[in-house]
């Protein structure tokens, strides 16, 4: 019988459980050979900082040895170097240190004149100027203010004529600061910067000179003692790179998880487990290390059903290993390639993000997970038996209550395990017949 009421299509698939996250550990120093010394115990869990392989570290104990040796030898030679430079530097820096204190006096006195007497100097000169500008105006505004008391017998001829006096001798004052001040700034500062610029700069040469001789001197015993220096730094160099792969071959934890020792290949084909004892070249990953605080499953869903999947639709897993207990989880991924099956039929990657874990989960354990998709509701649904396709499309046998069953098509939508959704085609209450 045709039914209404509320869908909820899901897309059924298998996987297996993987870690989120999984590091390789392993001999990490390229072209050479290490043997193993310790592991630790395959599938136990460990922290992070947690011992994993110990290698041998006889390889490289030796050419520490020999590179301690040699920076020994060559320190003594370097500070004979460095001993040999430091005379000669001492020799030469009393004839250095007398240039440069004359230098910096031309130095020193060029850029007094230059940020200081000069500048100063100008400044009173032009502050006078202004002045007398100043004083210009006040005389020019108290004659014009006398001039019409004269005219009204107010003020005296004699009192009109000091003023004007007054006025023309300001005026004349005015002139002369003015010449003063352009002398002053385009004669006698600019002479004086000058003389002070060639005494700083004959100071300066005289300096450079001493130091250039000096630096001659000094070049062939700065040269020994940089040599010297250059191969004590390349013996220390090879002392840290020794030290530096003895502290390798001690393998600690980046974090937690559980130990997965690594397979070999044995000379009649078979494989087994790396163990203690065993020699491995550079580059050779020993110990897996997955993550068993985060889990996802990794499964495939069929191209016909990818259409009903959205990143972040919630996802019950079950686990063959623990088949009474249900996981809550969340579609995190859709992959973007698909790949043919055996049978000709495409699918996709998908991954779904475990919202809790166990210490007891297992990367590789089977994994059932049923996607629910967006419900659909006020449906009208069907048991998935009733519905059959042909080449011309869906369509079921109607079952009227009289008569007999006659084929009608039907236009099928989202279904679930058990239920389909009919579009069109059927009304709610009809009768259809299952199977064949």
């Amino acid at each position: 019988m045709v039914r209404r009421g509320t869908l909820e299509p899901s897309v059924a698939l298998v996987g297996a459980l993987a870690p989120e996250r999984s590091d390789s550990y392993g001999a990490i120093v390229p072209g050479v050979e290490v043997k193993i010394l310790w592991l630790a115990q395959e599938g136990s869990l460990v922290r992070a900082g947690d011992q994993l392989i110990e290698f041998d570290p006889a390889p490289f104990q030796k050419d520490l040895d020999t590179a301690r040796a040699r920076a020994r030898e060559l320190s003594g030679e370097a500070d004979q170097a460095r001993l040999a430079r430091d005379a000669v530097r001492l020799k030469n820096t009393a004839g250095v240190h007398e240039k440069q204190t004359s230098a910096q006096d031309s130095a020193r006195d060029f850029d007094a004149v230059v940020n200081t007497t000069a500048p100063l100097t100008a400044q009173e000169s032009l502050h006078e100027v202004e002045q007398r500008e100043r004083a210009l105006e006040e005389a020019d505004t108290r004659l014009a203010g006398l001039e019409r008391f004269v005219a009204q017998g107010y003020i005296s001829q004699e009192e009109y004529r000091a003023a004007k006096t007054r006025r023309d001798q300001a005026a004349a004052d005015l002139r002369l600061s003015r010449s003063r001040h352009s002398a002053l700034v385009h004669q006698t500062n600019p002479d004086l910067i000058r003389r002070k610029s060639e005494e700083a700069e004959t100071g300066r040469l005289q300096l450079e000179l001493e130091q250039r001789r000096s630096r001659v001197e000094l070049g062939q015993t700065d040269a020994a003692a940089r040599v010297a220096s250059v191969r004590l730094e390349e013996a220390r160099r090879l002392m840290a790179e020794a030290e530096k792969k003895i502290a390798a071959c001690t393998a600690v934890a980046k974090g937690p998880g559980l130990v997965v020792h690594s397979e070999v290949y044995e000379k009649d084909g078979g494989r087994r487990k790396l163990r203690v004892g065993d020699a491995v070249w550079g580059g050779t990953t020993v110990v897996t290390l997955p993550d068993l605080s985060h889990m996802l499953v990794e499964g495939r869903v069929p191209e016909s059903e990818i259409h009903k999947l959205l990143p972040g639709q919630e996802v019950r897993v079950r686990l063959d290993a623990f088949p009474d207990r249900t996981l809550a989880g969340k579609l995190r991924a859709i992959g973007s390639v698909g790949a043919s099956e055996k049978n000709a039929s495409r699918s996709f990657p998908v991954t779904v993000q475990l919202a809790q874990t166990d210490p007891r989960f297992r990367p590789g354990m089977a994994a059932r997970c049923t996607v629910v998709c967006a419900k659909l509701a006020d449906a009208l649904y069907l048991p998935v038996e009733a519905v059959r396709t042909d080449e011309r499309g869906a369509w079921v046998l109607t079952v009227p209550a009289l008569g007999r069953p006659s084929r009608r098509a039907v236009v099928a939508g989202a279904s679930t395990s058990q239920f389909v959704e009919i579009r069109s085609g059927l009304k709610e209450g009809e009768v259809v017949r299952l199977g064949e």
